[in-house]
């Protein structure tokens, strides 16, 4: 079993390998088997209306089908790579101007075939999401190390 600061490292690479989340700035926050949170940090090229401080919902929906993807990944004992099958985010309301977001996902039931996922958005208080969501994920067999590999090409 991996310790909690393996997984972050093992979430690290993750989004370093795949180009959206490193171009974002997506960092993890906490990886345990029970949930992760993903922080990403205010950036004025990813404003909804110039000037105005508030992150896009685009950018808030990659994060948190991001996060949901890594919660399900390492949810599993090889952490298998896992394409979303379906993506709900219910926008709750507006983050404050000019800070960074994280997203706290959990795994919460797991197949032979899908893994179901479930989070928020929130920025200093968890108790005050945001936005909250769900995503079905597709198990593929493939490990993460496998696709960090080839994306690495």
């Amino acid at each position: 079993m991996n310790t909690d600061e393996q997984l972050v490292s093992i979430v690290q690479q993750f989004f370093h390998a795949v180009p959206h989340c490193r171009i974002l700035g997506m960092k993890p926050e906490h990886a345990s088997s029970e949930n992760v949170i993903v922080s990403m940090p205010f950036n004025e090229e990813l404003e909804a209306n110039p000037g105005s401080g508030i992150i896009h919902s685009g950018a808030i929906t990659t994060l948190m089908d991001s996060a949901f993807g890594v919660a399900a990944c390492i949810s599993l004992p090889d952490f298998e790579t896992c394409p979303t099958i379906d993506l709900r985010i219910d926008h709750l309301g507006f983050p404050d101007p000019f800070k960074p977001v994280r997203c706290s996902a959990e795994a919460y039931r797991v197949t032979k075939t899908v893994v179901f996922t479930r989070g928020v958005a929130y920025q200093d208080n968890l108790s005050e999401p945001f936005a909250h969501g769900v995503g079905t994920f597709m198990r593929s067999g493939r490990t993460l190390s496998q696709m960090a590999k080839r994306l690495a090409k």
